[in-house]
């Protein structure tokens, strides 16, 4: 059989295929929780006081919060953990500093620990590139890290550097995607409390399941990035 330009292109393709399907899953964010964590995290849930049986709402929003403001109280100050190490319950709980991207992690973990479906928001400014792609490719284009928890009432936005939430004035939880809407289509939203930082009111672009783009937060601590796929999968739906 001849081998024509089109199969040497589909040979490629199935060779790419096949090598991240055995290349990425190696590099793979592991979101489960260890038997350490499971040590750790009920630290930061000593002054917490547990969810009832059947939590409604307001009970989720109080327990969300306490967990986010016992997470920042035991990490206060500004510092990331530096790259190529674990950043997990017990490292912020032993260094005591943390960034958006540390924070953030422990907060996922303990909410998940706690019975939350979670998932990692990466968010990316495009008020000065124009556009997302360029953003995504931008070295110090402004960023910042959240976390996106389930609630009875929907998916809310937990600030991994501000004790702040994503509800509107009547309470209400507001979605990464509501918010990215109301400001792509001019319609200002009611805050319950003024956003901490303007990324959140300025136009900007955001990933699901992306915790880094250099690839050193998370073992094996190469250039590919730190993905965690099944929350990745979720900006495709």
């Amino acid at each position: 059989m001849k081998v024509t330009k089109k199969h040497y292109v589909l040979i490629s393709i199935a060779a790419l295929i096949t090598i991240a399907a055995f290349v990425l899953p190696f590099h793979a964010v592991d979101n489960s929780l260890t038997k350490e964590d499971r040590r750790y995290i009920p630290l930061y849930l000593s002054a917490i006081v547990p969810l009832p049986d059947n939590p409604s709402y307001s009970d989720e929003l109080a327990y969300i919060t306490s967990v986010q403001r016992s997470v920042q109280h035991i990490a206060p100050r500004n510092k990331g953990l530096p790259f190529g190490q674990k950043r997990e319950p017990k490292e912020l709980y032993t260094a005591r500093t943390g960034w958006c991207y540390d924070r953030s992690r422990v907060i996922e973990k303990t909410l998940r620990f706690s019975g939350f479906e979670t998932r990692h928001v990466a968010i990316y400014s495009t008020e000065e590139t124009g556009a997302a792609i360029i953003s995504l490719v931008t070295p110090g284009v402004v960023s910042h890290a959240v976390t996106e928890v389930l609630t009875h009432n929907g998916w809310l936005i937990v600030d991994s550097n501000a004790p702040w939430v994503s509800i509107d004035n009547n309470k209400q939880p507001l979605s990464i995607d509501m918010i990215q809407r109301s400001i792509d289509n001019a319609v200002p939203i009611e805050w319950d409390k003024v956003p901490p930082t303007n990324i959140y009111t300025k136009p900007f672009t955001f990933v699901f399941g992306l915790y880094s783009r250099h690839g050193h937060f998370y073992p094996p601590y190469n250039f590919i990035p730190d993905i965690n796929y099944g929350e990745f999968f979720q900006n495709f739906m």
